[in-house]
C-alpha cells in the first residue's frame, strides 16, 4: 500500500472514529436512551473489541436505570482502553448504581490517575468520603474541586457539610453563605439557611409566602435610617413577584429595631413603600406595615436568638 493509500485510510478510520464518538454523544444530549441502546448494540455485535462502542452501550443502559448490564460493557471499554479517563469514571457510576462503593471509589482512583485534573471524579471521590464519614478527606477533595470548578454547587453545599461533621463553626458560616451567594434558591438552599440560623448566623432567612417557602437575604438599612440599601433589594423583588402572581395572598412587613420603635416604624413603612413603587400592581390593601421597639424572638434548632435589628415578613392566604 502506498503512502497516499495509507493517508486515505487513517482520513477513514479516524472519520468513523470521530462519528462513533458524535453520535453517542449526540443521542445521550437528546435523552434518545433507547435510540442510542439499538445503535451502539449493532456496533458492538459487529465489533465486540471496540471499546468506544462498549463504552456508549454502557452509558446508554445507565442512563435506562440497567447498571447491572451497563457494567459488563464499561469494564469492556474499560479493558479495550484503560487509558481513557472517562471510561473508569462511568464504570465507577455504574458501580455505585449497584452499590458496591468500593469498587466506585477505586474506578474514581484511577480515573484521576489518569487525569488528575478530572473534575467530575474528583466530586464523586468527595462524595464517597462523605458518605462513608470521611469528613477531612471529603473537604479537601471538595476543595481541590472548587479549585477548578469555583461555582460548583454540589461542591460548595458538600463542603460546608463536611465543616459540619468536623466541627468548625465560624468556616462552616463562612461556607453555607459562600453557597448562598451563588444559589440562593431552591430546597438545597432553604437546607443551607436552617443550617446557618443553627449556628446563629441570621444573614438569609427562610419564609413562608403564600404558599410557598423562599430564601431571603436580610434586608439592610443605613445605620439608625429607614433609607433601604441595594444589599436586601433582591429579596424584596422575590417578595414583590410572589405577591404579583398571587394576589390572594396579603403580606404583613414587621421591623425591629430594640429601643426604637420609631424607627422600626419607618423602615416597615419603607420596605412597603418600595414595593408599592416596583410592583404598582399590588393593591396597597394588602401590604401592612409596623415597627416593634424590641428584640425579636427566633427559635433555630435547639436554640433561641434575640435580634436586635430585623425584618420578618407574616403573610395570610384569603
Amino acid at each position: 500500500m502506498d503512502a497516499k493509500s495509507w493517508i486515505v485510510l487513517f482520513i477513514l478510520m479516524l472519520s468513523l472514529f470521530g462519528c462513533t464518538s458524535l453520535k453517542g454523544e449526540r443521542l445521550l444530549k437528546n435523552e434518545q436512551y433507547q435510540d442510542g441502546l439499538a445503535t451502539f448494540k449493532r456496533i458492538v455485535q459487529e465489533e465486540p473489541k471496540n471499546a468506544e462502542a462498549q463504552y456508549y452501550l454502557g452509558r446508554f443502559y445507565l442512563a435506562l436505570d440497567r447498571p447491572e448490564e451497563a457494567l459488563t460493557h464499561l469494564n469492556q471499554a474499560v479493558q479495550g482502553e484503560p487509558q481513557k479517563a472517562d471510561y473508569h469514571f462511568w464504570l465507577g457510576v455504574a458501580h455505585w448504581a449497584i452499590r458496591d462503593f468500593e469498587s466506585e471509589r477505586n474506578s474514581y482512583l484511577k480515573t484521576l490517575a489518569i487525569d488528575s485534573k478530572h473534575v467530575p471524579a474528583r466530586l464523586y471521590l468527595a462524595h464517597t468520603f462523605l458518605d462513608s464519614g470521611e469528613w477531612q478527606e471529603a473537604l479537601d477533595n471538595y476543595d481541590l474541586v472548587l479549585l477548578r470548578d469555583p461555582y460548583n454547587p454540589e461542591a460548595l453545599y458538600n463542603r460546608a457539610l463536611a465543616l459540619t461533621e468536623l466541627g468548625r463553626p465560624k468556616e462552616e458560616t463562612k461556607a453555607w453563605k459562600q453557597y448562598l451567594e451563588y444559589y440562593p434558591e431552591g430546597k438545597w438552599a432553604l437546607r443551607a439557611v436552617d443550617h446557618l440560623n443553627e449556628l446563629g448566623d441570621f444573614s438569609y432567612r427562610n419564609f413562608t409566602i403564600g404558599y410557598r417557602r423562599v430564601t431571603l437575604e436580610h434586608i439592610s438599612f443605613s445605620p439608625n435610617s429607614a433609607k433601604l440599601l441595594s444589599k436586601g433589594k433582591p429579596s424584596l423583588q422575590v417578595l414583590g413577584t410572589i405577591l404579583s402572581i398571587n394576589d390572594q395572598v396579603w403580606l404583613e412587613i414587621v421591623c425591629y429595631k430594640n429601643g426604637d420603635p420609631s424607627l422600626a416604624a419607618a423602615r416597615a413603612t419603607a420596605v412597603r413603600d418600595y414595593l408599592e413603587q416596583a410592583f404598582p400592581g399590588i393593591k396597597l390593601s394588602r401590604l401592612g406595615a409596623r415597627g416593634i421597639g424590641s428584640k425579636e424572638r427566633i427559635k433555630a434548632g435547639r436554640k433561641v436568638y434575640l435580634l436586635d435589628d430585623s425584618t420578618t415578613f407574616i403573610t395570610t392566604k384569603k
